[in-house]
């Protein structure tokens, strides 16, 4: 099997009252509530996206990673002029990794991004030549740049950000003083994006990732980053690859000792030698009454053992687990109870375990659940994506003409609205002349991109963000 190991997030959990004043800091740059995780959620990818999606708007398309999704927050001390390198899991926890460094440009290392944040996801990945295992960082979004949000802005300029402000400083650094950075926790790189009428390519590629790929990511590119679910971002999985995170309960067998008299206390006991039935329960929301309950005291509520809280779940289903894997899990020595658990469906429609989420402080919500049954049994099939590739091409070059078209009238309005300016008009001729400014940089805007123009050419060689080739230089980032 897979191996499906989720990284641990590096660095040291943020004292609280640190936590709090980063809270803070993020809630003033991208004007979001404090106490949630700024981050944007995907929705589940279904039949009527193929032509609702991305027959009429413009996408760019990435393989999905099995990793941890945290946010990248660098953030200098006020007072002590000291870098601070943060990253955010989805529970809103704020972790320090100290002695990271990115520099703001790569014509002067010294000054350093302060107030920026970056979107991206933790993987564990082989390095293709020294077959070490290691942590890597995946670039694919950015939320601030220097204490100014960029959410408002479309996706080609937050990957401009990201890629040229921010990554690619960051891997001249790297290339230059290789020995100062070795010790580093983790090593970033920029995820590949393509247009969707390429998406054979990104299949194509996932099969020689150094890292577990389950699935595509597609951002539309003409909407602002949302902080929340976005139902303009979609997540695609494989049938297969759908998976559904619930909290796992044991449910040990009573054993009874006749040879005992019914009275007395040691006739009945727990048999926790026995597998338990495994019962998967599905979150409703809410917060747990006993989050913040000490061991002690939960003990002493249940009458001297101590159980997991299962408020606010309702049982869903049961899970299979075989006599081989309990043995494992016994001899492992780790609890199991009250866990989260990422499962899929076989086949056969049983629950299946692949992996503890232990980075998740609460299975998904009935509601997500419930979507996430209906993309699997909607599900659309990776031929059938492939093979509407000529349909969205057409349709995202016919976008273009449109849109070339507007722009040519805009310019011609502008040109005829000057010709009939009277020349004694100085200061209107100075509104009217940045007027076409701003018309230019508009034409311009959507071709401001690292690698290609956003036209769709015909050249399948073409990508808009691709990565710097850490496969192939793996020794100099």
């Amino acid at each position: 099997m897979t191996d499906r190991t989720v990284p641990q997030i590096p660095g040291i959990r943020c004292l609280p009252e640190v936590e709090v004043y980063l809270k803070q800091q993020v809630s003033a740059i991208l004007r979001t509530r404090p106490n949630t995780f700024p981050g944007s959620q995907p929705i589940s990818f279904t039949r009527e996206h193929l032509h609702r999606n991305l027959m009429t708007r413009d996408y760019l398309v990435c393989e999905k990673s099995d990793g941890l999704r945290v946010l990248l927050f660098v953030l200098v001390n006020p007072d002590t002029n000291e870098e601070g390198t943060f990253l955010i899991s989805r529970e809103n926890e704020y972790y320090h990794i100290a002695d990271f460094h990115f520099p703001r440009s790569a014509k002067n290392f010294d000054q350093s991004h302060n107030g920026t944040i970056i979107d991206g996801e933790l993987v564990y990945s082989t390095n293709p030549v020294t077959k070490v295992k290691e942590i890597r960082y995946l670039i694919f979004d950015c939320l601030a740049m220097d204490m100014t949000s960029v959410m408002h802005k479309n996706l080609l300029k937050r990957l401009y950000h990201a890629q040229q402000e921010f990554h690619h400083p960051y891997i001249q650094l790297r290339r230059k003083f290789p020995d100062a950075c070795k010790d580093w926790p983790f090593k970033l790189d920029f995820k590949n994006m393509t247009q969707p009428f390429k998406i054979h390519r990104i299949f194509d590629e996932m099969k020689n990732l150094t890292y577990v790929s389950d699935g595509l990511i597609l951002t539309c590119c003409d909407t602002p980053y949302i902080s929340g679910t976005d139902t303009t971002l979609l997540k695609w999985k494989p049938a297969e690859e759908n998976t559904i995170d619930f909290k796992i309960g044991l449910e040990f067998p009573t054993f009874v000792d006749t040879d005992l008299p019914k009275h007395d206390p040691n006739r009945e006991y727990t048999n926790y030698d026995v597998k338990p039935k495994f019962k998967l329960y599905v979150w409703k929301g809410g917060d747990d009454p006993f989050k913040h309950e000490t061991v002690e005291d939960n003990i002493k509520r249940n009458g001297g053992e101590y159980r997991s809280s299962f408020a606010n779940y309702d049982e869903w289903n049961d899970l299979v687990v075989t006599d081989e894997q309990w043995e494992s899990m016994k001899n492992s020595g780790e609890s199991f109870n009250g866990r989260i658990a990422e499962c899929r469906q076989n086949k056969d429609g049983e629950w299946e375990f692949l992996r503890f989420r232990d980075d998740k402080l609460n299975g998904n919500h009935i509601n997500v659940v419930l979507k996430i049954l209906k993309s699997i049994e909607d599900a659309v099939t990776k031929e059938e994506i492939i093979a509407l590739e000529p349909q969205i091409k057409a349709a995202w070059e016919e976008r273009e003409r449109m849109r070339q078209k507007a722009q040519q009238q805009q310019q011609n309005f502008v040109q005829k609205s000057q010709q009939k300016l009277p020349n004694s008009v100085p200061e209107k001729r100075k509104f009217e002349d940045q007027d076409e400014t701003a018309v230019k940089k508009l034409n311009s805007e959507r071709n401001k991109v690292p690698i290609v123009a956003a036209t769709g050419g015909d050249n399948d060689n073409d990508e808009f963000y691709e990565s710097d080739g850490f496969e192939e230089e793996p020794s100099k980032i």
